[in-house]
């Protein structure tokens, strides 16, 4: 009997509120709706939040009709039900949003072996960061794959130049945010260089495109974030180190891969067999 009561009063419609906090939040607010009465509040800043909403506390549901400009949010914990609403409920925007050629990217915060931790203050109370592990430095393909710089450059991309690296430790890095479903996205891939460009920033203060190898030489004052060229806030771990691409350099008899300077900010190229680190990607 008091099975029945406690189903009859969670899966039946009633008003209730879910209270909770928001973190990863950087520039612009987020919106936050309960979609099956249409309920929603507006969260301006890092912090806390309550919305009141009549539903199903079964199948109460949440989403962001209006995500934040420059970041992309997930709800991490639904809460805990208490018998009058949800407490401890968690959102959190493990993602930054750029835009490359009409196609909305969703890049992860954090380099190739840390995570995201929606309760990390090492970037400030509220903002999230990166504490979960810590980045791994990879090669695009090595002699265990077949690699050799002269007689088998292309061993890690099919042995044609035109193809995009479906081998090795660089390869297998995003295909594990694949398999796992990292922050609940189901397609991880690594980036184009082009789109790497999309996250760097050459000061506080200049968002200009750079597109090549004079990186921040040819947008600005040359001011850069300390210690990369990406937003320390946007990204919290960022490596001032080159990160991979997933495209063979077409030259130096295709012994080199496209990689993006995140000290300078520039296009670069790597021997296969070099180090570097990755930073996944996901599309919208």
């Amino acid at each position: 009997m008091t099975r029945f009561v406690e189903e009859w009063i969670v899966a039946h419609p009633r008003p209730f509120t879910i209270r909770g906090t928001v973190t990863g939040l950087n520039n612009s607010p987020l919106v936050v709706r309960s979609p099956t009465d249409g309920s929603y509040t507006t969260v301006p800043t890092n912090g806390s939040f309550a919305l009141s909403v009549y539903a199903s506390p079964k199948y109460i549901q949440l989403d962001f009709p209006t995500q934040p400009a420059d970041v992309h949010c997930m709800v991490w914990d639904r809460g805990i039900w208490t018998g009058d609403g949800f407490i401890n409920a968690k959102i959190t925007c493990p993602f930054v949003r750029t835009v490359v050629n009409g196609k909305t990217l969703l890049w992860d915060r954090c380099t190739y072996g840390s995570s995201w931790n929606p309760d990390g203050t090492s970037i400030g109370v509220g903002k999230g960061d990166c504490s979960v592990g810590s980045p791994q430095s990879l090669s695009f393909c090595t002699v265990a794959e077949g690699y050799n710089a002269s007689t088998n450059p292309n061993a890690c991309n099919s042995g044609n130049n035109s193809l995009l690296v479906n081998v090795g430790q660089v390869y297998t890095s995003c295909l594990a945010r694949t398999v796992s479903s990292s922050y609940l996205r189901t397609f991880w891939r690594l980036p184009f260089y082009q789109e790497m460009f999309s996250v760097i920033r050459c000061s506080a203060t200049n968002t200009g495109v750079i597109t090549g190898e004079d990186g921040c030489a040819s947008v600005g004052d040359m001011t850069k974030y300390a210690g990369a060229t990406a937003d320390p806030i946007l990204f919290p771990n960022a490596q001032a180190a080159r990160y991979w691409s997933s495209q063979t350099f077409q030259a130096l008899g295709d012994q080199q891969t496209y990689m993006v300077d995140f000290n300078i900010g520039n296009q670069s190229y790597e021997f296969k067999d070099a180090t570097g680190f990755v930073r996944c990607v996901s599309e919208l």
